[in-house]
């Protein structure tokens, strides 16, 4: 059994992987670059600096609903940077491209390299009427431009230059609102899945694919890094995928559907007024330490040396870092409006306390991306999908669990509940019993459903429409215990009107110092609108609820808001 459980595990984690790179149509319709008049250095590079051809498509924009309270700090022409001679030649990051999106209400960064030859020269951008100019320093240069821009649904050219004549464009540049979408296989698994899936909703069927849309798609994942070494402290400081920006007629079938379907979704909400884009790092069968930054993954201690490479347990065998290293951290230097996630699968396993040091983790994680980010908006939210429901055979109870506990530790960290978005306990058998390694329970085909969730929730947060304590699900957010143990009392934020449950309250489990494993509390009761109160006749040692990697709402789970959307997962241990 043990063998079978091994096996179905690699399959479903290595299948979709070749899927990302065999069962998606390559792009067939290739942007090409931007013009450019500037003769650019030959430079062989390390991994650490690969360079690719990428091929540059349209993107979009976005904008600022909410009111700017926050006084930003003035940024000035760089006189001395002026005085300079003009760069005769330099390269632009991939990061950038025509018809791409700009954060709104954020200061815009422009960066790249040149040869040492051009160290003391000038490089100048303009865009949208705010210029900014600075001095390339040991073969690097970035250049913050003066002000900020609201957001922008007519494109413009953003021009980069130096000497008379050495100029790059990208045409067609949208203000907007950028988003990260990250995780493992449920973040890869494709819009093109969801509309081939005859159990899929109409709507998800349907979804739109317009290049009318001002959405644009960038996407990077783990089938781009061929031929880097994976697993060492050497980073690719530029992006490594050849795509670039896409508008959704040329890359929306192949990109995420959780992070299509959220952009789709704002935009529309926001009277398509707001061009949105959505920037994707996906790696099939991923822990979560493939995404940590050198210095967290070192801070943490989750992983080993050995020859030049890292490596760490997890479900799958992964060397450490090296989605961080050479798909996120090409792009930390530009501003965002959030990041949307959804991983954890492979964090299943006990070994090297990938469950149980998740939220540690992940916290850590997202501090650091915060700093290195070094916007305005700097505590940028993180909305968070919680693992659904699963009718296979993997444990992935400890990890939602542990999930549910980050935000207590992480400020604007939102849970997007799925207890009741998933219940399909036969999806991907045939006829003969056989389960298909990619559909299946492991990757549910309910992404529309959960994108409608968490959409709602960025709007309350960003405070365009809705209230996050009637769009979120119920949050844990403490738990006390009595002096004598025998009580612990539960306090929830978002809970609507107030706390409810269908029938009796269930799905709280405890374990005390006669019972090793969890057990069904003697009482549990809803005391107040944000209010649970457990019992036990021993003393409890941790309470938890939604314990089973099944736990289905209402059916085994039933706390609740006002509004109906299920309270997350959580475990506490009190000793």
């Amino acid at each position: 059994m043990k063998k079978y459980i091994s096996l179905l595990l690699a399959a479903m984690t290595l299948i979709p992987a070749l899927a990302g790179c065999v069962s998606t149509p390559q792009d067939s319709t290739a942007a090409t670059e931007a013009d450019v008049t500037v003769t650019e250095p030959q430079e062989t590079e390390t991994v650490t600096e690969e360079e690719t051809t990428v091929e540059i498509t349209e993107t979009e924009t976005e904008t600022e609903t909410e009111e700017e309270t926050e006084i930003l700090p003035e940024v000035t022409e760089d006189i001395e940077a002026m005085k300079a001679e003009p760069a005769a030649q330099f390269k632009v990051s991939r990061a950038f491209g025509s018809g791409m999106v700009i954060q709104r209400n954020e200061y815009i960064r422009i960066w790249g390299w040149a040869d040492s030859s051009e160290n003391g020269k000038r490089v100048e951008a303009e865009l949208g009427g705010l210029h900014g100019a600075t001095v390339i320093t040991d073969g690097e240069w970035t250049i913050t431009l003066g002000g900020t821009l609201k957001e922008n649904t007519e494109g413009q050219t953003l021009r980069v230059f130096g000497a008379e004549g050495v100029e790059k464009t990208f045409e067609d540049v949208l203000v907007g609102d950028v988003y990260w979408v990250i995780g493992q296989s449920n973040v890869w698994y494709p819009v093109s899945y969801v509309k081939n899936e005859p159990l899929a909703s109409e709507e998800a069927r349907n979804a739109e694919i317009s290049n009318d849309l001002q959405i644009r798609l960038n996407r990077t994942f783990a089938g781009d890094f061929g031929g880097i070494d994976l697993g060492t402290n050497a980073v690719s400081r530029d992006v490594v995928n050849r795509r670039g920006w896409q508008k959704p007629e040329q890359g929306a079938m192949d990109f995420s559907a959780l992070g299509y379907f959220n952009a789709l979704k704002l935009y529309n909400a926001m009277d398509r007024k707001v061009p949105i884009g959505m920037i994707e790092f996906d790696g099939n069968g991923c822990a979560l330490h493939a995404f940590l930054p050198n210095e967290v993954r070192d801070e943490l201690k989750v992983s080993t040396l050995s020859n030049g490479h890292y490596s760490a347990p997890g479900a799958n065998t992964h060397v450490s870092s090296f989605m961080y290293n050479h798909g996120m951290y090409s792009f930390q230097k530009m501003p965002i409006k959030g990041i949307i996630w959804y991983q954890g699968e492979s964090d299943l396993a006990d070994a090297n306390n990938n469950n149980t040091a998740y939220a540690e983790r992940f916290t850590a994680l997202i501090k650091y991306l915060r700093n290195a980010h070094d916007q305005i908006h700097h505590e940028y939210p993180v909305y968070i999908v919680e693992l659904p429901p699963i009718f296979i055979a993997f444990d992935f109870a400890k990890v939602r669990l542990n999930m549910g506990t980050i935000p207590t530790m992480l400020e604007e960290a939102y849970t997007c509940t799925t207890s009741d978005l998933w219940k399909e306990k036969k999806y991907g058998y045939d006829d003969k019993g056989v389960m298909d390694p990619v559909k299946n329970s492991l990757h549910p085909f309910n992404k529309w459903e959960i994108a409608d969730r968490m959409y709602k929730m960025i709007l309350a947060h960003d405070k365009v429409t809705g209230d996050l304590n009637e769009v979120c699900g119920p949050q844990f957010e403490k738990a006390e215990i009595s002096e004598d143990g025998l009580t612990v009392t539960i306090k929830y934020r978002y809970v609507g009107e107030g706390l409810k449950a269908s029938g009796h309250l269930q799905g709280f489990k405890v374990t005390t110092a006669s019972k090793k494993t969890w057990a069904k509390p003697a009482t549990m009761e809803i005391t107040g609108p944000d209010t649970v109160v457990i019992t036990a006749k021993a003393k409890i040692k941790s309470v938890a609820y939604e314990t089973q990697r099944d736990d289905t709402f209402p059916e085994r789970v039933n706390l609740c808001s006002s509004t109906g959307i299920p309270a997350t997962a959580f475990t506490w241990i009190f000793e």
